[in-house]
């Protein structure tokens, strides 16, 4: 919600006093700092009103820094990144009252903080529960970060490649992005390997993304189902090998395992409903990619094995976690029972 304002003020052009930017997508905390900048500073005068502190600073300090005028421009911009002011206060902590009492008093400053000044808080761990987070949510706003849907990165990453003057059709795009651990700054670098690599090519196909990116565990565990749906045991006990040689952690591929086994079930039943192919695909909120994977291994994968892999997954769960047996043997009896 917070964040759909920040797009739609920005757009407007329109800045709050304060702001408290945290969140795993760093790209786009990154961005938005970028873009509120550029509408308070000009480069003409960005080395008098653009103040970027980083790591801890006292309270006495930022607000000095907040109190200054602007010099030659109605609005200063002030970043503090990683201040800590924001974190909970364990009980012995360093600087306990000391820090209570200065997060109080920013907290008061906040909320009566002169209209010449914008302030951007960039942290890595908030306590919502704090009186200074309440004081940003009344004069400002308070925006979380997250990694973006599926679906919305395989339009950005479309996005990316037109601004590049290249096109790329949806699957390639969602391969990218199922390949990808949802970071947009992971996925410029990929998409930067890609129109490289294609040099004057207009239009990338799905080959050529697979040639350059580098296969992630995602992607490995598609081949290793595709191999189980083929029939072909001893090919998917090799890439499990593969997997394990780069080590890969087991429990995370058993995880990812039986996440595709479900799916595809998901997807076969959806089927028996009369629901057609792209309604259970997007009903399930698939990319296109995951989709036609998925799609195709519901053509060859019988529900009556998909249901026996299931329920053989949890008896050999319950061994793992017993001490029964580890986590590769057990893989391996998983995928020798989907013959």
């Amino acid at each position: 919600m917070s964040f759909d304002i920040l797009k739609k003020e920005l757009k407007q052009n329109k800045l709050k006093n304060v702001y408290l930017f945290y969140g795993q997508e760093d790209y786009l905390i990154k961005y938005y700092m970028n873009t509120i900048a550029n509408l308070i500073v000009n480069e003409e005068t960005k080395d008098l009103n653009y103040i970027y502190l980083e790591g801890k600073k006292d309270t006495e300090s930022l607000i000095e820094n907040c109190e200054t005028m602007p010099i030659f421009s109605e609005k200063k911009l002030v970043i503090a990144r990683n201040s800590g002011f924001f974190k909970s206060k364990k009980g012995g902590s360093e600087g306990g009252s000391d820090k209570k009492s200065g997060n109080n008093k920013l907290a008061d400053y906040i909320e009566n903080m002169p209209s010449y000044t914008c302030l951007i808080f960039v942290e890595q761990e908030v306590d919502k529960r704090i009186k200074l987070v309440n004081s940003v949510k009344k004069k400002g706003l308070v925006v979380e970060f997250n990694y973006q849907k599926p679906a919305d990165l395989v339009k950005w990453v479309v996005k990316v490649f037109k601004s590049y003057k290249k096109t790329i059709d949806n699957i390639a795009a969602s391969y990218i992005v199922e390949n990808s651990e949802y970071s947009m700054a992971e996925l410029l670098n990929e998409i930067d390997k890609i129109v490289n690599f294609i040099d004057d090519k207009q239009h990338i196909s799905l080959e050529d993304v697979q040639s350059v990116c580098t296969k992630t565990i995602k992607s490995r565990i598609f081949d290793l189902t595709d191999a189980v749906a083929e029939g072909n045991i001893s090919k998917a006990l090799m890439l499990l090998n593969d997997m394990a040689s780069l080590k890969e952690p087991m429990q995370k591929i058993m995880y990812m395992i039986v996440r595709q086994i479900r799916m595809v079930y998901r997807v076969k039943l959806l089927k028996e409903q009369g629901i057609r192919e792209d309604a259970a695909a997007k009903q399930m909120g698939l990319t296109p990619f995951v989709a036609s994977k998925v799609l195709r291994l519901s053509k060859y994968m019988e529900i009556g094995i998909l249901e026996r892999a299931m329920y053989y997954s949890l008896e050999l769960d319950e061994s793992i976690k017993t001490g029964r047996m580890t986590d590769r043997t057990a893989i391996e009896l998983l995928i020798a029972s989907m013959k």
